[in-house]
């Protein structure tokens, strides 16, 4: 399997969360930077083309791969080694979006508390 282009399709966007979640340690209710991306790799002969997106979580300082949809032939384990070489290839070039980003996008999460049983 080999990587052979990646391009990123949108800005970066800030995703801020409440001080509540941010306390409870979950990576998932975690501030992070987030970018879109296409990939085109080969898998033997074929080369296909991929969606994807690279996060930033800013508390524990780590980079994750997310890969939108299923992609034919890739099983678990190829999926892991994919997503490596991807976070290896888009790292550098996501972190200068970041730096040049001259209007920072943001998105804010509210609280997600349940209504009281006794409100209407």
């Amino acid at each position: 399997m080999k990587i052979t282009s990646i391009s990123f399709k949108e800005p970066p966007v800030h995703h801020e969360f409440p001080p509540l979640y941010e306390g409870l340690g979950l990576p998932e209710l975690s501030a992070f930077i987030q970018q879109r991306f296409e990939f085109v790799y080969t898998l033997g002969e074929v080369e296909r083309m991929g969606l994807g997106s690279i996060r930033f979580y800013k508390r524990q300082r780590d980079f994750e791969v997310h890969i939108s949809d299923k992609l034919p032939g890739v099983g678990p384990i190829k999926l892991r080694n994919l997503k490596g070489m991807l976070l290896e290839e888009a790292k550098t070039a996501f972190i200068e979006n970041i730096e040049s980003e001259p209007e920072k996008r943001k998105v804010y999460y509210g609280e997600f508390r349940r209504p009281r049983k006794d409100a209407e």
